[in-house]
């Protein structure tokens, strides 16, 4: 008998060898200190003592897992929604956030200088500890703190623990507190670049101070062991740690070495006196040494100058104060944070382990307009500039460059809408002007008819390969997605030469070129939807012929949550072209996608689902959903809308520093160890940042759009939550940048009367719709009777100058 064994085995063997990678021993290592360096931060969650109501959130939330995972349309969400408006107690109620969080500590930098050579955060986390020297996929340097007679972990206790969070609820400054054994033991650590003391690294600055609450003496202990993850010994003489080179890691007051390596400080504290212990951490090992020991009058001062700062620098921009402190502080955090994140002229896409040197001209370069709209403008326009080589050029955007070329066209318009500015045309015109008739012709290049007839791909652009991860783009096809891109930045750029009037007639003439592609592009996504009983017409922006393309088609994807990985990917690309403002709200095929991926599993408690990795079941991704809720807003569609803010607010960012990533594990996860902000995944992330603070924004402040042009119309409050607009409840809002120039308003409720005072923007703007979303008897326009508004409490202002001040009855 003839047997295939002997083959099969040489087969197998021969693939094991050409699977097999070559040998690289500096990789390994680094690989293995990396993943000690993860083992030793999650360690620190293992032991935690939970508060009797953090363990009952996670055992409630477990019973809702099954459903969260099983869909297919969001029933858990339809849920909250079916019984009113959704909140922040209506999310959190069915399931718990991450409350073990960590951040990072950094400073700002100047993105009108070149990029400096030290440009990493510190990574601070849950229990105060705090990770510098970041290299080859790992912080080297561990600061961990320990206090106590049994030198207890930091925060263990959760009870008697602050949790970590921010000086004032959103300074880039971190505070804790922690309670034990009749000693509050406070810590305040900030990032800084002490004058003479830094070659360009940031040096953290950390005190601990206990102080004794009872009424009777105490003895304060606090150790902060020092872990070097390569494996080096430490030294200690005079107030500095150094490693085997020598370099200063830490520097600190008046402070003993124990056990060779954790610093020690002991304080005999009568009732009611206070003690610090006092640290000074240089991100880079200081070989020099510049860094100097920390005294008490220095911390005080760098404390001041850190928070006068920060604090200068909000003031500075925008300012939106709700009902809700939570939101109060978190786009105040979200903000600075990506401040932070940005290193000089590069808009960083996150920190950490991963991410930490990217960024991306669709995600960043959309995260840098929201500077603009919360009032800095200058800021914003100056990190536009990174994205124009990596972007317009093949040799910067390699592969993605169908799909990356027609970004800053969009941005040159949003950049102008926003500011005013035209440097980047200035600089770089004859890129935009290359492009704009690439893309023109590139259009022209598929109208061919078949046989006397257009076929579907008449008008788009030839075949490309998604510019997604590689992975999801293995087929090269007629990519809807690159056609919206392109479109629409055509028609940005054709707009921004009309409106600015530096070449009317060449923007006349891709206004026209744009409008015909659009036709061609609606045309071709009506003609190729497949459709299905009991079911959204399907369209992949990935591939117009579907069926026919291999690992995409050919049956629609039936779950874009746990389904093939082109599945979930379609997903992604729904929300990143409905960032462009593309679609209008009554757009048929705009529609049909944005039901599509409700119904299929593309949401999870209204958060975009995410591929799962290997230990991450159930993941959301916070980096694409602004966009599809920036379109459900603009239908109306307030509760799905509310919605999707507050379940950012829930989950994608953690509880107290407010974090949030592109992916991270959700489901299974946040009912164990406090859903621990672990040190692998990106946290955190500038443009998830970004998307709550446009949801924000738009709730607030929106201006009217088809095609992408303003109406002239201005839309306040379409989007905020009806409790805002409760009796006593107040929102203002200060210098918010629109369209038309900046925004103030005040509105107040006081028993049946709501007075709106509006400070409008000088530019051209029509009407202002002012949306109250409840009923009214009566309202006045400057003490005069107004008769322009609808039974959902929507009141039209006609264009008038100087302030405006409504008063309306509610029934």
């Amino acid at each position: 008998m003839r047997t295939l064994t002997p083959l099969v085995v040489i087969v197998l063997i021969s693939l094991s060898a050409v699977a097999q990678p070559k040998p690289n021993p500096e990789r390994d290592k680094a690989r293995a200190l990396s993943e000690q360096y993860i083992n030793l931060v999650n360690s620190w969650a293992k032991d935690v003592e939970f508060t009797p109501q953090e363990r009952a959130a996670m055992e409630a939330g477990k019973k809702n897992e099954d459903v969260m995972k099983r869909g297919p349309d969001d029933p858990l969400a339809k849920k909250i929604i079916a019984a009113g408006e959704p909140s922040w107690d209506a999310l959190t109620a069915v399931y718990p956030g991450k409350i073990l969080d960590r951040t990072v500590l950094g400073t700002w930098s100047d993105p009108t200088k070149p990029m400096g050579k030290y440009n990493d955060e510190f990574a601070i986390h849950w229990n105060g500890a705090i990770a510098a020297n970041l290299t080859q996929e790992r912080f080297n340097t561990v600061v961990e703190f320990r206090v106590g007679p049994k030198a207890k972990a930091f925060g263990r206790v959760r009870k008697d623990f602050s949790s970590i969070g921010y000086e004032r609820g959103y300074l880039p400054i971190i505070v804790a507190t922690y309670d034990l054994d009749g000693v509050k033991y406070s810590e305040t650590a900030f990032a800084w670049k002490p004058e003479g003391e830094t070659d360009g690294w940031d040096v953290a600055f950390v005190s601990f101070e206990a102080t004794n609450t009872s009424n009777e003496a105490k003895a304060a202990m606090i150790q902060a062991p020092i872990t070097l993850i390569d494996g080096e010994k430490i030294s200690f003489n005079g107030g500095f740690v150094t490693d085997a080179s020598g370099a200063v890691i830490v520097a600190a007051d008046d402070a003993a070495l124990l056990d060779g390596h954790a610093l020690s400080w002991k304080f005999d504290l009568p009732a009611g006196q206070s003690r610090q212990a006092l640290l000074k951490i240089p991100f880079i090992p200081d070989k020099k040494p510049l860094v100097k020991k920390p005294t008490e009058s220095e911390f005080t001062s760098t404390h001041e100058a850190a928070v006068s700062f920060w604090q200068g620098l909000l003031d500075k921009g925008g300012k939106i104060e709700t009902p809700e402190a939570r939101v109060n502080n978190i786009w105040r955090a979200i903000l600075l944070q990506n401040f932070v994140l940005a290193d000089g002229p590069k808009f960083t896409y996150g920190a950490g382990l991963r991410y930490n040197d990217s960024t991306y001209p669709y995600e960043n370069g959309f995260a840098t307009h929201t500077f603009a709209m919360y009032g800095h403008g200058d800021y914003a326009d100056a990190l536009q500039e990174w994205f124009i080589h990596m972007s317009m050029t093949k040799e910067g955007a390699g592969r993605k460059y169908q799909n990356r070329r027609a970004m800053p066209l969009h941005h040159l318009l949003e950049t102008y809408r926003l500011t005013g500015k035209k440097d980047l045309w200035d600089r770089h015109q004859a890129d935009f002007l290359r492009v704009a008739d690439e893309i023109v012709a590139e259009h022209h290049s598929t109208m061919v008819e078949k046989n006397g007839e257009k076929p579907l791909h008449y008008g788009l652009l030839p075949p490309d390969k998604a510019a997604a991860d590689v992975e999801a783009s293995t087929q090269a096809a007629y990519v809807l997605g690159h056609d919206i891109t392109n479109c629409q930045g055509l028609a940005d750029l054709g707009r921004f030469l009309v409106v600015t009037k530096i070449d009317p007639a060449r923007g006349e003439k891709y206004l026209s070129e744009a409008a015909n592609f659009r036709d061609c592009i609606m045309n071709a996504m009506k003609r190729g939807a497949i459709h299905q009983p009991g079911l959204p017409p399907f369209i992949d922006l990935q591939t117009l012929y579907f069926k026919d393309t291999p690992d995409y088609g050919p049956q629609p994807y039936d779950d874009l949550g746990f389904g093939r990985l082109q599945g979930i990917y379609s997903h992604y690309w729904v929300d990143m072209e409905m960032h462009y403002n593309f679609f209008n709200p009554d757009d048929e095929p705009a529609q049909w996608l944005a039901d599509y991926v409700h119904a299929r599993n593309g949401f999870v408690l209204g958060l975009t689902r995410g591929r799962s990795h290997a230990g991450q079941i159930g993941a959301i991704n916070n980096v694409y959903d602004g966009g599809y809720y920036n379109f459900r807003l603009r239908q109306g569609k307030i509760d799905e809308f509310l919605l999707g803010f507050y379940s950012r607010l829930a989950f994608a960012h953690s509880r107290y520093t407010y974090v949030a990533s592109e992916a991270q594990p959700f489901i299974g996860y946040n009912t164990v160890d406090g859903g621990f902000v672990g040190p692998n995944y990106s946290i955190p992330n500038s443009a998830a940042n970004a998307d709550t603070l446009l949801m924000l924004r738009e709730a607030l402040v929106l201006e009217e759009l088809k095609d992408n042009v303003e109406t002239g119309t201005l839309t306040l409050l379409k989007g905020a939550p009806h409790p805002w607009l409760a009796d006593g409840k107040r929102i203002s809002v200060e210098k918010m940048r629109t369209y038309f120039g900046d925004i103030s308003f005040n509105i107040e409720r006081n028993g049946d009367k709501i007075t709106a005072t509006i400070d409008p923007p000088s530019g051209e703007w029509k009407q202002i719709d002012l949306c109250l979303r409840q009923p009214l008897k009566s309202v006045s326009v400057n003490g005069e009777e107004q008769k322009d508004f609808d039974s959902d409490g929507r009141i039209t202002v006609s264009h008038r100058e100087g302030k405006i001040t409504v008063e309306a009855t509610v029934k």
